[in-house]
């Protein structure tokens, strides 16, 4: 789901990202989206390594039998996700 918002920006750059838009054939918003996308995603990264042992960046986990059908399992972990965000 999109949300509408407002942003004050310098023009200058504002013409900039006007003529990135124009080069990679892209509305403002998919740019601006995926520029903040980049951001949070580095933020998660760095918040991973810090609880890394050693510089690496695996997670361990220990693997889960399912009980039931897998298809069933998975429906119900998606159920369970889109209650959570909506």
């Amino acid at each position: 789901m999109n949300m509408k918002t407002s942003i004050s920006i310098d023009k200058q750059i504002w013409m900039e990202l006007k003529n990135l838009a124009l080069e990679r054939g892209k509305d403002i918003s998919s740019i601006l989206k995926d520029a903040i996308e980049n951001e949070l995603n580095s933020n998660l990264d760095k918040s991973l390594m810090k609880y890394s042992i050693q510089g690496t960046s695996d997670l361990d986990f220990e693997p889960v039998k399912p009980n039931g059908k897998i298809s069933d399992l998975i429906r119900s972990m998606r159920d369970d996700r889109e209650s959570r965000i909506s």
